[in-house]
């Protein structure tokens, strides 16, 4: 059984029991060993109910076992992204060549949308501003339908989400593949709606690990970003000049 030291990095919002981190260390090693997390196994493998279960997903700090778990197959899961040299903090599932592809195209067309909500607003207001100095004037999206300011042409959506389930950066995604465009997700979460609708994805690291919607905790994912956005923005605007 994996022994995890650090609950109250894990789940910072838990109020756990000592029984109850056996229960999740055991669930740890199943998802890394790629079984199925049912919560009918879950409470027989561990002599008890599956309303205690239930109970023990709420102390965690989920709504329920289902949220429980998906976090779970997210933080323990296999990785199948690979951390990228110049940055350590960030990885992808993309090699430098696509990811070449398409900055390059984003950068030379100069027709760049930007969404994020939140505290990752912040991200799309420096985005933004940076870009207008190397005389990219990208659209933000904020509050905004891609139909009502499209010239019909394919863009490239940069869009910002730590969970990577924000729901109107979901509809931006789609709304921006409508017009043909392609969509550059930068989020903590692997394995998260934002990867899998993404053409192109970064994973950038919060540092603490939990479920910290209202980001109350130490959490490096904002200056991780913009370290990583300062780099792709230096890398590519002088490449347009070159």
């Amino acid at each position: 059984m994996k022994k995890i030291y650090y609950f109250n990095r894990l789940l910072p919002n838990s109020q756990l029991k000592a029984d109850d981190e056996k229960i999740i260390e055991s669930m740890i090693t199943d998802v890394e060993a790629k079984k199925p997390i049912e919560i009918k196994l879950v409470a027989e493998k561990n002599f008890t109910s599956q309303s205690s279960i239930s109970r023990l997903a709420k102390r965690a700090g989920f709504k329920n076992f289902k949220e429980l778990v998906f976090f779970l197959e997210t933080e323990f899961s296999a990785k199948s992204n690979k951390q990228i040299d110049e940055l350590p903090f960030v990885s992808s599932a993309h090699d430098w060549d696509t990811i070449d592809q398409y900055f390059s195209e984003a950068f030379s067309t100069k027709k760049i949308y930007l969404f994020g909500e939140g505290f990752c607003q912040f991200l799309v207001d420096y985005t933004y501003r940076k870009l207008l100095l190397k005389k990219i004037y990208a659209i933000d999206l904020e509050g905004v339908e891609i139909s009502l300011v499209s010239d019909e042409t394919p863009h490239t959506l940069l869009t910002f989400s730590q969970s990577g389930e924000n729901r109107h950066g979901l509809i931006k995604m789609q709304e921006c593949k409508s017009y043909g465009g392609k969509v550059i997700a930068i989020t903590a979460t692997e394995n998260s709606s934002y990867t899998k609708q993404s053409d192109l994805s970064f994973i950038v690291e919060r540092g603490t690990t939990g479920m910290d919607h209202e980001n109350q905790y130490l959490n490096y994912f904002f200056g991780n970003s913009l370290n990583l956005i300062e780099y792709l923005i230096g890398i590519y605007t002088k490449k347009e000049k070159a």
